[in-house]
């Protein structure tokens, strides 16, 4: 009878072995998709192009400051 149950539970903890690596890699990789879009989005990078307006290049949106240019 033990045998039985082994048999028939060791193909149901190599499922589960592998649903949960799979689930790991999938998260590890989310983290650097994530990492890697954050790291190049105009906001963590403080792009000064996203202050100017759209009316006159010359004119800078005040909510949306990024600090003084090196001028």
């Amino acid at each position: 009878m033990r045998v039985h149950n082994q048999n028939s539970n060791d193909p149901l903890a190599c499922q589960k072995r592998d649903r949960d690596e799979a689930a790991f890699r999938q998260g590890q990789e989310a983290g650097l998709n994530e990492i890697a879009y954050t790291s190049a989005t105009d906001f963590m990078t403080e792009n000064p192009a996203t202050e100017q307006s759209m009316l006159a290049p010359h004119r800078v949106k005040p909510y949306h400051f990024k600090g003084f240019s090196a001028e």
